[in-house]
């Protein structure tokens, strides 16, 4: 089974079990499409939720967008974005490396005119080349 069906198939559980040190890296990628939508309203509950410790379940679903592959993010059932054009074809291409999924992260910024905006990172855990 490769990584991706891993990823995309049904919910697994978390693993109990850490990547050997040395063996594996993270790599993070910026959610792309955050402002989407009520994308903002989910991220700002998710930035709320993860501060006052509440877990955040994430995990990434392949999909067609106009003939191509994408690869959407969920986050708490949240479709929050998606991984940048790039980044899926990273993905896909390194799929058999990819371990799992290491953490979520969603930041903030503010405009000109003090208007805060959220945007989001995943973290995935890679195995190293051999």
């Amino acid at each position: 089974m490769g990584l991706l069906s891993k990823l995309f198939g049904k919910k697994q559980e978390p693993s109990k079990s850490t990547p050997e040190t040395g063996k594996s890296h993270i790599k993070v990628f910026k959610v792309a499409g955050v402002t989407f939508d009520d994308r903002q309203k989910y991220l700002k509950k998710l930035k709320a939720d993860k501060k006052s410790g509440k877990a955040i379940n994430v995990k990434i679903e392949e999909y067609d967008f106009k003939g191509e592959p994408a690869i959407r993010i969920i986050a708490n059932g949240y479709d929050v974005g998606n991984l940048h054009r790039e980044d899926v074809a990273f993905v896909k291409s390194n799929q058999e490396r990819i371990l799992g999924i290491n953490d979520f992260t969603v930041g903030e910024h503010y405009d000109e005119n003090e208007k805060i905006s959220y945007n989001a990172k995943v973290k995935l855990i890679i195995a190293n080349k051999s």
